[in-house]
């Protein structure tokens, strides 16, 4: 009898750890969520200084993207960038009209395609908004990604916002990332 009841904790303890494993080992190759935080500046060609000349400007800037995995080559996600500083670029739809950007934010629903190991594309579109006028934006981007600790990642990546009869912007930003 006792071996009965021994046998049977045994096989229900067994059975227990193995659903449990199991469980735990589904929902670490589940892991589709990531969320980014990047730094990064911002890097305008077309900027205007105080006194009407044009100058590259360079201003802080920082992202926090998120992305859900469809597979293992293609990504969904947004990609937000706010810029951290005031400035003025160049209007090349008005002649000699200056266009006024005061901290923009800049979100994009983007399709990411991880083309080898570490590297993936991206494109998107979305907007850039300012109190000062809002633009509509397509983002162009190329990333890199690489796992220092599990679900962590070390991320950066270039990206080149084309503003629809605006100015275009490129940001270099460098980051980590976690797998949720």
């Amino acid at each position: 009898m006792i071996t009965k009841k021994a046998y049977l904790i045994t096989v229900l303890l067994l059975t227990s750890i193995w659903i449990t494993h199991a469980q735990e080992t589904e929902q670490e190759k589940e892991k589709k969520h990531s969320l980014q935080f990047l730094l990064g500046h911002t890097q305008i060609l077309e900027s205007v200084n105080e006194n009407g000349n044009k100058n590259w400007l360079s201003t802080p800037s920082f992202e926090l993207n998120y992305y859900y995995e469809i597979n293992e080559k293609w990504a969904i996600g947004l990609h937000t960038d706010i810029v951290l500083e005031d400035y003025s670029v160049e209007n090349y739809s008005k002649e000699n009209s200056v266009i006024e950007r005061s901290t923009p934010i800049a979100p994009a629903l983007v399709a990411s395609y991880k083309f080898c190991n570490h590297f993936s594309a991206l494109v998107g579109f979305g907007g850039e908004f300012s109190k000062e006028e809002n633009f509509t934006l397509f983002r162009l981007g190329i990333e890199y990604s690489y796992e220092f600790h599990e679900n962590w990642e070390l991320v950066s990546n270039i990206t080149n916002d084309l503003k629809i009869n605006a100015y275009n912007s490129f940001s270099i930003g460098i980051g980590v990332a976690r797998k949720l």
